[in-house]
């Protein structure tokens, strides 16, 4: 084995989500313990993440790959190959591709990569008619076999994301690593605040604020079918969210929603941010109306700024730092998102201590989980050795 361990991370493009920023974190507190590398996954042209230019200052390499769907099996393990032989030999490998990474550990143990770790970081749903969910099911279930097989690590971000992707008999081993921040970047103050709101002309409005990709998962719509029933009690908020365009049909009708609401110019849909720490500020009230989610980043965020938060009750229990700042709604039921807002706008506020305390209590914190990550590499290294 190398003296000093070395990892390499299956990713698709590096954006804004739950686990680019897990795996941001994991290179921002890098002791130098562990030598990673990142391996993106592409389909078509190669496109810049907006993570790379700091990936790169952090003197990590990028890699790129074809994905497995566009390159197939057979071709996917030949340039796994290439890759492991020119830049490795590699002692560990982590997807963080779900269950893509059933094809992934595959090739891995056909090019001799001795620890492979999956890691799924969503309470996997599938989307679209009859006919697309079972052929997704279908594939999704080859990918269990898969992993079941040839994956010798489990990781997933709760449980309920490990009971989607893995077998029973895995789930005894399944290690939870929730998605974690350096919660002292996220502390807001009234100061901040007001720069935010700034950025954005928002100054002197009432803001309800999400962070997530724009697809149908999402629920947005709720979101603006609130903004209507809140306009009615007199209350007018404006919704901003930041996340890029998944779906551009759904995205439309978002727009369209809004028009036929008619509160339009109460919506606004601002694309990735880059310095989400900061820009969240901006918010009053954060949501989370997600059908379902493996984990949900972006309540763990607004709870670090201090910001009430309210989630849907698909978003797991885990996210709760144990702050007072979080509810949970069905995310179906407008009436008791309604109530949700005003019980929001009575929350007493957090100190900045407590909030650091209560992550360190719950293990969002990053500084410390960074380490414990790396030892685990180090652990499995020396045993799959």
């Amino acid at each position: 084995m190398n003296q000093k361990v070395k990892v390499l991370l299956c990713t698709g493009e590096m954006n804004a989500g739950g686990a680019e920023t897990l795996i941001m974190e994991l290179l921002r507190q890098q002791t130098g313990a562990v030598e990673y590398t990142m391996l993106i996954h592409y389909a078509g042209e190669k496109k810049q993440g907006v993570f790379d230019e700091e990936i790169r200052s952090l003197g990590v390499q990028m890699l790129y790959i074809p994905s497995v769907g566009s390159a197939g099996q057979k071709e996917y393990t030949r340039l796994l190959g290439e890759i492991n032989r020119e830049y490795g030999p590699f002692d560990v490998i982590h997807s963080h591709l779900n269950g893509i990474g059933g094809a992934i550990m595959k090739a891995a143990k056909e090019v001799g990569i001795p620890s492979r770790v999956v890691h799924c970081h969503a309470d996997i749903t599938f989307k679209g008619n009859a006919v697309s969910r079972a052929k997704n099911e279908a594939l999704l279930q080859v990918m269990r076999a898969y992993i079941d097989k040839y994956a010798n690590h489990f990781w997933a971000c709760s449980p309920a994301a490990a009971e989607r992707l893995f077998y029973k008999k895995q789930l005894s081993k399944a290690v939870i690593i929730p998605n974690v921040i350096d919660a002292e970047k996220y502390i807001s103050t009234p100061e901040s605040a007001a720069r935010a709101k700034q950025k954005f002309s928002l100054e002197n409005k009432k803001v309800i604020g999400a962070v997530g990709r724009i697809a149908p998962i999402k629920n947005y719509e709720l979101v603006i079918r609130l903004l209507k029933e809140l306009n009615t009690q007199g209350k007018e908020y404006t919704f901003v969210c930041f996340g890029r365009v998944v779906d551009e049909d759904y995205y439309n009708s978002l727009l369209g929603l809004a028009k036929d609401l008619g509160v339009e110019k109460q919506v606004q849909f601002l694309g990735n941010s880059t310095a989400v720490q900061e820009d969240i500020h901006c918010f009053d009230i954060a949501v989370m109306p997600s059908h379902s989610e493996g984990f949900g980043m972006a309540a763990i965020e607004a709870q670090a700024a201090g910001i009430p938060t309210i989630v849907s009750t698909g978003v797991p229990q885990i996210v709760d730092v144990k702050a007072g700042l979080i509810q949970f709604a069905d995310a179906a039921d407008i009436t008791a998102w309604v109530s949700a807002v005003e019980a929001a706008e009575h929350c007493p506020s957090v100190s900045n201590q407590t909030i650091l305390e209560c992550f360190d209590n719950s293990g969002f914190n990053s500084k410390t989980m960074a380490k414990q990550i790396e030892q685990k590499y180090i652990a499995m290294a020396k045993e799959d050795a």
